[in-house]
């Protein structure tokens, strides 16, 4: 399983760079890195704009769409490497940790990955998806169809995704750091 932090975003409402914003100590990116080592991944790539400052990281991709959201992220993720499954997450989801991904994995196949729902929506930022998804990823980037949860949901659809219950008691670990931590 390849690991892929998607740290590209603006940062608008945390004011910077969230990759960079620091949680007990550790910028964001380096606590995602670390934790998809925990759960399994070989290779840990963060995925970033052109635009972006760098970070002090060896293995970083750039997104190829521009202004295209988080799908341009997940597209460049999916063409890395040669592992079957690509478990992605955002770098502003600090509450995930390596037993969400290991959970995750349980429900993957072959040429099918996996991602939680709860009642309000999926989480399509932090789940594992088949690397043989790029292409699909790629037709909607053209479309200027940017929607990852609609991504997802089209992957569930073809049977190339399977959609997971997340338990009630566990949906606030997928929250997003929208402003700096106290």
């Amino acid at each position: 399983m390849l690991g892929v932090v998607l740290a590209g975003g603006e940062g608008r409402r945390m004011g910077r760079d969230k990759a960079e914003v620091r949680v007990d100590g550790e910028a964001l990116w380096r606590r995602q890195v670390r934790m998809l080592r925990q759960a399994g991944a070989g290779r840990v790539v963060l995925v970033r704009r052109r635009d972006q400052a760098p970070v002090a990281y060896d293995d970083v991709r750039f997104d190829v769409f521009s202004r295209s959201g988080p799908l341009a992220g997940l597209h460049c993720a999916l063409g890395i490497g040669r592992d079957p499954w690509v478990a992605v997450v955002a770098v502003d989801m600090p509450g995930i940790d390596p037993a969400w991904f290991l959970w995750l994995r349980g429900f993957c196949r072959a040429g099918s990955g996996a991602v939680a729902r709860h009642a309000l929506s999926l989480e399509p930022l932090a789940a594992i998806y088949p690397a043989g998804a790029r292409a699909a990823a790629a037709s909607r980037l053209m479309r200027h169809d940017f929607s990852v949860r609609s991504f997802a949901l089209e992957l569930a659809a073809a049977g190339r995704m399977t959609v997971v219950t997340l338990p009630a008691a566990a949906r606030g670990r997928a929250a997003s750091l929208n402003a700096p931590p106290a």
